[in-house]
Formats: structure tokens, sequence, C-alpha cells
């Protein structure tokens, strides 16, 4: 039994997400950030975040390369303490934040089923061996049971903590039916002390799914940070602007959402749309700037890129009515942020809403896959705009503000630490001196920084997230920027490969078209063993073309590094980028971190925090000069 002024003490709480606000995506997983930022403020959890930098498997031949990422983590946390930065990149609160690198499946190509959960889990078990616990009381929290629930049944063990799994995720039939996924998804549901669903409905459909889970199954619904969002009056808006915030995905509802909108235009021409977020890929939000050509709409829809929290709010202040046309949300959070902005809302049945939307004095509820219908309720709410009272549309929010969900959760994991016994006896109660500090630590940065991505496209979306100061200090060596795109004017500088992948390719018989049979015969007597070697190399042109990308992608990091001089601090995108910069790692040439791109910018964000402008790493930081 733990001592009466132990149990008295903050419990320490690893929070386990992928979904996680970054300096790519403000966004992303920002429910899982509200849900820590209001267990800060009760003052009985002290949390650590461990997320995920996913680090992309583009071909089948980079497949058996992934361990490199692996062993970069290994590398760089055994000999750095700075594996958790104080804060990350998008919250106001001091939240220790762990960003590991995983390497995963894009695209058709993967790695074996289930892998990127395993790979999770080993990094996982690595922050284990080296955090600082000090024998506390804890629990380990996953958002998601599969991979993160699964993933984090290691760290949980190694502490002796109990394992709470929250399920928000709207695809688990579609893991459920996949083998490597299901028996992951049943074995972390096992660990879990307690199971927790963000609705009834998702609740009810994992009832029915796994009878077993029921004895540890609760709904504890996700945080509304009511106060982050003002309730604007009516003629503080703009007349007949719609928003929709969220990913820009067919299975959010786009088409409909687009059709929809090409009717209501019909009815009001004065109605605009105004849409935040990000598609997956370039390709996919390719279709939706020409699905609104196509109907004629384009010049009344905005595309906005994703923001932080401080963006939405402002964006649900200035518009009339939120518009909502997913066929199935588990919980829905961007309808009641809509709703505590004093925003009505149009959605269709999705589930996760449907119960509050029942109340006519909230907007209107339509069923799925119906432009026709969401049109017809969008017109009608906007005619009865002035008859939406915001505080009665702000006041169904209040059962999901932090004051009343974050003290149920913090009970709820005083509840299965009470049930499990002193998890600090088997944490056990030695502080190394090396180890990693709960609340993070900050090593300042080197002077020269490079960024290593063979994707141009992904990286050049984290950086335009960065400020200034930090790009000045930044040298990108990447394939080369495409027609169209332009890397931030701040960077140091950019150096492009696409030449030397171009003369590697050549090299191997890869580049070019066939051409005219003489053009053919004289690539033949250059390079005679070029179709052979085509044929019978291991792995056959996806091996070629890896060895042809990296090559090329080496010779510009040698004149990246030969051009600045000295050692410089190397962040990686993809597993390609990791397998690339290994040798000159191994060598001394290049020092590695513990992260990437979204722990950089987290590192940042705490030197510059305004609470350590005292501190020894920030005025090391200081001293540091932008390169010239």
């Amino acid at each position: 039994m733990a001592p009466v002024e132990q149990r008295s003490a903050p419990i320490q709480a690893i929070i386990v997400a992928t979904w996680y606000p970054g300096v790519d995506d403000p966004g992303r997983g920002r429910f899982v950030a509200d849900q820590v930022e209001a267990l800060i403020g009760t003052g009985r959890v002290r949390p650590l975040v461990a997320s995920f930098e996913i680090a992309y498997v583009d071909n089948a031949a980079a497949a058996h390369r992934s361990d490199a990422v692996t062993e970069r983590l290994r590398d760089a946390s055994a000999h750095r303490n700075d594996l958790v930065s104080p804060r990350g990149w998008s919250t106001t609160s001091p939240i220790g934040t762990a960003r590991l690198p995983v390497p995963e499946p894009y695209g058709r190509s993967s790695l074996p089923a289930g892998e990127e959960a395993d790979r999770r889990r080993a990094a996982l078990e690595l922050l284990a061996d080296r955090l600082e616990t000090r024998g506390a009381r804890g629990v380990v929290h996953a958002h998601t049971a599969y991979p993160d629930g699964y993933a984090a049944i290691g760290i949980a063990q190694r502490l002796g903590w109990p394992l709470v799994i929250t399920e928000h995720a709207s695809f688990v039939a579609r893991q459920l039916r996949q083998p490597e996924h299901r028996w992951r998804y049943l074995e972390a549901a096992t660990a879990a002390a307690r199971f927790i669903a963000v609705s009834e409905m998702l609740a009810s459909e994992l009832r029915s799914a796994i009878p077993e889970l029921d004895p540890k199954l609760t709904v504890l619904p996700n945080i509304i940070p009511v106060d982050d969002f003002d309730a604007a009056t009516l003629d503080e808006r703009t007349p007949d602007e719609l928003i929709f915030v969220g990913n820009r995905k067919e299975r959010k509802g786009m088409v409909v959402l687009l059709r929809a909108f090409a009717d209501v235009l019909e009815r009001r021409p004065s109605a605009t749309l105004r849409l935040i977020g990000k598609s997956p890929t370039d390709a996919e939000e390719q279709r939706w700037h020409e699905l609104a050509r196509d109907l004629g709409i384009a010049h009344a829809v905005r595309f906005d890129g994703p923001a932080d929290r401080a963006g939405v709010a402002a964006a649900l202040r200035r518009a009339s009515v939120f518009v909502h046309a997913s066929p199935r949300e588990t919980f829905g959070v961007v309808t009641l942020e809509a709703l505590a902005s004093g925003l009505p809302v149009v959605a269709t049945e999705s589930g996760g809403i449907s119960a509050i939307l029942q109340d006519e004095r909230l907007g209107a509820l339509v069923p799925p896959q119906d432009p026709r219908m969401l049109a017809l309720a969008v017109v009608r709410t906007l005619e009865r705009r002035q008859e939406f009272d915001p505080e009665t549309l702000r006041s169904a929010v209040e059962r999901f503000s932090p004051a009343v969900v974050a003290p149920r959760l913090a009970a709820l994991y005083d509840e299965v630490i009470t049930e499990g016994g002193d998890g600090a006896a088997a944490n056990g109660d030695r502080v190394r001196a090396q180890d990693v500090a709960w609340a993070g630590h900050t090593v300042p940065v080197q002077a020269r920084m490079v960024v290593v991505a063979h994707d141009t496209v992904r990286a050049l979306r984290f950086l335009s997230g960065m400020p200034d100061d930090l790009l000045a200090q930044l040298t990108l060596v990447t394939d080369g920027v495409p027609a169209g795109a332009e890397a931030p004017a701040a960077i140091h500088q950019v150096v492009e490969a696409q030449g030397h992948i171009a003369e590697e390719l050549r090299h191997r018989g890869l580049f070019g078209p066939r051409g005219q049979l003489s053009e053919r015969l004289r690539r033949l007597i250059r390079n005679p063993v070029g179709p052979l070697q085509r044929r019978l190399v291991k792995g056959g042109l996806a091996e070629l073309r890896w060895e042809a990308n990296s090559a090329g992608l080496a010779r510009a990091l040698q004149e990246a590094l030969r051009s600045d001089g000295g050692a410089a601090e190397v962040y990686c995108l993809d597993v390609l980028d990791y397998a690339v910069t290994q040798p000159l790692v191994a060598a001394g040439r290049l020092t590695s971190v513990p992260g990437g791109l979204l722990w950089l910018a987290d590192r940042w964000s705490a030197l510059q925090d305004a609470e350590m402008s005292t501190s020894p790493a920030v005025d090391a930081q200081r001293s540091v000069s932008p390169i010239a």
C-alpha cells in the first residue's frame, strides 16, 4: 500500500495518441489535446503525451529498410535526454510531449499486416526504459484500441500501470474484419482495465462486436472547451456564409456537401461555402476543386488549409450556418464547437451527434447521402436564421465542458489504480542520472540543421507552419521542388537532388522513353548490362529505383554538408530519408535526434516559451545566430 502522501500526489498519465496536433496539422487530434489540458486543470493528473511521427514506406523496396527508423530512435534516445519536449507545438499548457518516429505503409505498398502497431509498441517500450517515473502511481491512456491501444500494452506492463483505452474511430468494424488487426484489437481490449467509448452509439456497436467488453465498457464523451468559443450576435456574422471544418475526404461527405451547396446556390445566389481542413493527398484535393468547377460553384467555395484552435474559433464566429454531411461520426467534435460558437448546425444523421440535433432549436438533421434534402435544410435554416438564440445553442454543449468531463476521467484513473493495486511497486523507485525527465528537457539546437526529405510536397507542408527564425537555420535536401510549389522564403538553403537522381537512373538504364531503334541501340552500347540488370536484380525495378533515388539524394546531402561545413543535426521525414542519412550519422558527420520535423517544432516551441526565458537552454539558444 502506497503512503497517504503519495496517494494525494497527482496521478502520472502517459497519453498514447497518434492523433495529436502538430506543426503540419494543428487540428489533428485536437480533442485529445483538449482532454489533456483539462486533466491538468483538475490538479489531479500530471500527463505526458507519447505521439508518433509517421515515416512512410513508399515502395516495396523500402519495406526491408524500415528498421533504419527504429535504429535511429534507439541510438538518439540512448545518447540524449530530450526525448520528451516540455511542450507540444500547438498546446498552451506545458505538456511534456514525445514524438516517436515509426514506419508506416503508404499507398499500395505496405509492411506486413499489423507491423505498424508492433513498431509503435517497440518505440513506447523504449520510452518506458528511459522515462523518469520515480515509482509514482500512474496510468497509461491510449486513444483508439488499434494501433495505439495495442502498442501501449508493453509500456503499461513495464511500468506496472493499468491501461485505459478510449475508442474514437469510426472504422472499427473494418479493423475487426482484418485478421491481423482483429487479434491485436482484441488483445488490447483484454489488457485494458477500462474501455471508453465516446458516445452511446459507439458503445452499442462495440458491445455487439465484442460482447466480452461489456463489463469494462463505459461512455465518456470528448471535451469541448466552451470558453474557447464566442457566441457572436447575428449582425457580427457574414450573411449566408456556410462553413465546414474537417478533413476533406469522401467518407466525410464531401461529394454530398458540394452537390448540396450547388442546390443552395441556385436558391440563394449570395451563399458562400468555406472549407477548413485538408485532403489526405494532393490528388484528392484536386478532385474537390475539379468537382466544384464542374458544378459551377467554384467562385463561391473557399478551400482553406488546417487552422489552429484560435483560427477555427474565429471562422466559426464569422459564419452563419455550420454544415456537416458525414454519414458516420462517433462523436462530432466540430459540430459541438459550432454550437458553442452560437452557430446553428445542419447535419446528416451520422450517429454521434444525432441525438443532440433532434432539437430543432439547434438546427436541422437530414438523412445521409441525400444532397437535395441537405440543401433544403440549409436554405430553411438560413431563412429562419434570426430565430436561433446563441445562448440556447451554447448551453447545449455545457455538459461536454472541461469542468464536467475532466473530473470524471480523473476519478476513473483513481478507480483503475485502486483496483489494480500499487503499480508504483512494480515500477521501482530508482532514478538514474540519464533518465528522461517526465516534464521534458530541451537541449539547445545546433547552429546548423539539415532536413532530408525525399517527398518534397509533404516536407513543405511541415515547413510552411514553422516560424522564420527556425527556417533561417534549416537546410532542406530534397528531390526537387515541383512546378507550382515554393519553399518558404525564410529557409536558409534548398539543395535539390533531381539532377543527381536523373544521372543515377541513367546509370541503371531506367531513364527516358524507349525511343527509336537507333537510340535504344546507342543506350545498349553505353550500358550493355542494363536490360539484364533490370531483369535479374533482386527486387526488380522497384529496387533499382530505390537505389537511384537514395544515391542521388545522398550526393545532394554531401553537397549541402560541404557548402556549409561543420556538424549538423539531421531531421528525416520518411524511411528512404532515414536510410540515406544512416551512414553519415554512423560516421559522426551528422548528429541524430530522437524525432523528426514534429519533434523539431515542439522543441523550438519550448525554447521560445516565455516561461523558459531565463533558463540556460534559452540563453544558449539566443547565442546562436542564423547562418548568414
